[in-house]
């Protein structure tokens, strides 16, 4: 896929998923910023990418700080031009919060920090260009701990309201007729810094690799794929086969959270209809 008119920003992107999405978006020709806290680990992405050093911009930046996340689109904006691409997948984990009733709500509520607030931030900082442009792509990472019914804790918390935010901010986006179109994607089980200590508890898991998720984001960014917008989708969804079943999809109100609200007649309409 040719990506050389796209312009990234992707936030996490100093290692983990978040360095693969970058590195495969380079790869296809777009142009990617790179943004995360640690100086150090963007640097190591940005050499990783060899030959497509060149369209990788360093950024480091702290995105539940609203004031941080302005100067850094401003710099993606001076390099490299108006972002055409958000890629929120900058997130935090923390293991053995314990039950509720017992867990620190103040580190439960930094999660949501940064697992929520922080890619709101990021939306609205790029949205204006966007919008303006008619034309853009918001792609979050989510997570199938978020949809599905887990154990309670900060993280599933988080990574389902960033299913909503997603779905909520795909039909505004499309009732205001933007052109912006919004996604939230799984990448499976990964390996990464953030999930050893789940490998510590799960010697037997099967890992994903976080290429997969790098090959998902690239396809979606390139636009064949927007009439999926507002959907979940999963490295493991066959997208063309998706395409091909759109109509269903639409109809049966499928890869999306959807409370069925039945009318006297038996009929199912939306929540918000």
């Amino acid at each position: 896929m040719n990506l050389s008119t796209q312009i990234a920003i992707v936030t996490g992107g100093g290692r983990g998923i978040g360095r693969q999405i970058a590195l495969s978006l380079a790869r296809a020709g777009a142009r990617v910023a790179v943004v995360a806290r640690s100086r150090a680990d963007l640097e190591e992405t940005a050499e990783l990418a060899g030959a497509d050093r060149a369209r990788i911009l360093v950024a480091p930046a702290d995105m539940t700080d609203p004031e941080a996340v302005r100067e850094m689109t401003g710099q993606v904006r001076g390099h490299f031009g108006p972002v055409t691409l958000l890629v929120n997948n900058a997130a935090v984990y923390t293991p053995g919060e314990g039950p509720l009733w017992e867990a620190d709500l103040d580190a439960w509520w930094r999660h949501f920090e940064t697992n929520v607030r922080g890619p709101l931030i990021c939306v609205r900082a790029v949205l204006p260009s966007m919008v303006a442009a008619g034309s853009g792509r918001i792609i979050s990472v989510g997570s199938d701990s978020g949809p599905l019914v887990f154990p309670l804790s900060s993280y599933n918390f988080a990574k389902n309201a960033l299913v909503r935010l997603t779905e909520t901010l795909d039909l505004a986006l499309e009732e205001a007729g933007t052109g912006v179109r919004s996604f939230v994607v799984s990448p499976g089980v990964v390996r990464t810094r953030m999930t050893e200590s789940f490998a510590a508890r799960h010697p037997d898991m099967e890992w994903n690799s976080p290429d997969e998720c790098g090959r998902l984001v690239t396809a979606l960014a390139s636009g064949r794929y927007d009439a999926l917008h507002g959907r979940y989708l999963s490295i493991r969804d066959d997208l063309d086969l998706l395409l091909k079943r759109i109509d269903e999809i639409r109809d049966g109100e499928l890869l999306v959270q959807r409370m069925r609200v039945y009318g006297p007649d038996g009929t199912v309409t939306t929540n918000w209809e």
